[in-house]
């Protein structure tokens, strides 16, 4: 464990015209790793002329930061309880202005508004109105159909601050909102598509993720990108006829967490391709690797 005048001095070391040196000082604060970014963020902006000192530094923050979200999301990957731990790290990592104290706080208040108006006696369609009346008309989240494969539009926290997204983020954000009122509300990862399905079970605590639902246990659909419609299983049967894709009941029931970060990532992998983003999409396709087949 190297203390901070011991960084200090690594960071200073990395104009060195020495390569060998270069590498040794390269390594020994990639092993450090995350301790080092205030540091090498401190000495980017004081030597803002010298192009190859930042070109180094910026390499190696990148290398530290994509290292620790590989370590942290494997890690997430294989114990996922909370879904919205592994968005918040794909989210951070490509989004780093938008925290993770920003997010929690966001929701706490939107959940907090839905709670105060929701009672015991609702019924599931009762409940899911109150729900579409919080996000949609006050808080007037919605579809974005004009920027559809914007990177933004996968992002959960953008969603939170633009009020627009894509079919995922949205989603996530009515299953996150869900949890926290603990109401049986689950992705559905369909093809071209993503919306929740509210399930017919008591206690949604009961029912950890991964748990293999059958069709008859949702009691019905919601679309979150078209403002919270409510969908019947035909409706969700037509969608997938029109798109010509074979039937399979994996369309019709919960699909686990992973199934939705990784998804995520590719939505942002086709956003990052649009805009000749080669960089990102070098990060996305290592994470996406840490992913089962």
């Amino acid at each position: 464990m190297k203390d901070d005048k011991e960084i200090a001095a690594l960071v200073s070391l990395l104009d060195d015209p020495d390569i060998n040196i270069y590498n040794l000082v390269k390594s020994q604060l990639l092993n450090v790793g995350n301790d080092c970014i205030p540091f090498l963020e401190k000495a980017n902006f004081e030597n803002d002329c010298d192009e190859v000192y930042q070109s180094r530094i910026k390499g190696i923050t990148h290398e530290i930061r994509l290292n620790e979200i590989l370590y942290k999301h494997k890690e997430w990957i294989d114990h996922p309880v909370n879904l919205i731990d592994g968005v918040n790290q794909i989210d951070q990592y490509f989004f780093p202005n938008i925290t993770r104290h920003y997010v929690e706080n966001e929701i706490k208040n939107i959940v907090k508004e839905i709670s105060n108006l929701l009672t015991e006696q609702m019924s599931a369609l009762e409940k899911v109105s109150i729900i579409n009346d919080v996000l949609y008309d006050e808080y007037k989240f919605r579809g974005d159909k004009r920027n559809y494969h914007s990177a933004e539009n996968s992002s959960f926290g953008k969603l939170l601050q633009n009020k627009k997204g894509n079919p995922l983020s949205n989603s996530i954000l009515y299953i996150e909102i869900a949890r926290q009122l603990n109401l049986p509300i689950r992705g559905i990862n369909l093809p071209n598509h993503f919306i929740v399905g509210f399930l017919n079970i008591k206690d949604n605590n009961k029912y950890p993720n991964g748990y293999s639902f059958k069709k008859e246990d949702v009691l019905f659909y919601i679309n979150p990108f078209s403002q919270g419609v409510v969908l019947k299983k035909q409706d969700v049967q037509d969608f997938i006829h029109q798109i010509n894709v074979i039937e399979n009941e994996y369309y019709f029931t919960p699909c686990p967490f992973s199934h939705i970060t990784k998804r995520m990532l590719t939505n942002l992998n086709f956003s990052f391709k649009q805009t000749n983003d080669n960089l990102k999409k070098s990060d996305i396709k290592d994470i996406i690797q840490l992913y089962k087949p």
